[in-house]
């Protein structure tokens, strides 16, 4: 091979050598039936975070895609564990992880959405008197639990219902002030996804 040919497969190698390297996302992987998993690191907040995403049962003959989504989402940053819960009535695709609001130059202030207000309802071998708690109304489309806050009304965390969970596993979600234009009720067999939960250490207290 002549010295051209052999400079200008060094400038190649060279060239590729120093390329970015391109980030991978991580993708959902399937679990219990209805039940997803996506496991990942943030990148910009070092953030470790898992997300248990559970479908509920739709009627063969609904259309509805893709169904009703409750995600319960485990965060781990230096040892701080938190709990995040969303869920959608359907029709809206899972946005991912989306990292803490960081200010910039353009924007101090984090965005601010609204709350609405949604009754869970715990059922199991009997049915426990239904919670009416804020929930923050994301441009997702999905809906979070409104954690203990400055900017929250709500007094609990979602973890707080865990122990409502754990006994009586059956979650049944609507909007509390019902329109006639509001989605319908989703209700959520949670058993396999607290199930994943015990498996996965970040998802501890």
């Amino acid at each position: 091979m002549n010295p051209g040919m052999l400079f200008t497969a060094w400038l190649f190698l060279l060239c590729f050598a120093t390329l970015p390297a391109q980030s991978v996302e991580p993708q959902p992987v399937p679990g219990a039936p209805n039940l997803f998993r996506l496991e990942g690191v943030d990148a910009g907040s070092g953030i470790h975070y898992v997300r248990l995403m559970l479908s509920s049962l739709l009627p063969a003959s609904a259309i509805q895609q893709p169904p009703p989504r409750f995600t319960m989402e485990c965060r781990d940053k230096k040892r701080k564990h938190d709990l995040l819960w969303y869920v959608s009535f359907g029709g809206v695709p899972d946005p991912g992880f989306e990292p803490p609001f960081h200010p910039t130059q353009t924007d101090l202030f984090p965005p601010h959405y609204p709350n609405v207000k949604l009754k869970m309802g715990f059922e199991g071998y009997t049915k426990w008197k239904p919670f009416i708690r804020a929930w923050v109304a994301l441009p997702s489309g999905e809906f979070r639990y409104c954690n203990a806050g400055m900017d929250c009304p709500n007094m609990e965390t979602a973890r707080h219902f865990m122990q409502y969970l754990d006994v009586l596993p059956g979650l049944r979600i609507s909007f509390a002030n019902r329109a006639s234009a509001a989605p319908p009720e989703a209700f959520f067999e949670t058993g396999p996804l607290l199930e994943e939960m015990k498996r996965n250490s970040i998802c501890e207290p």
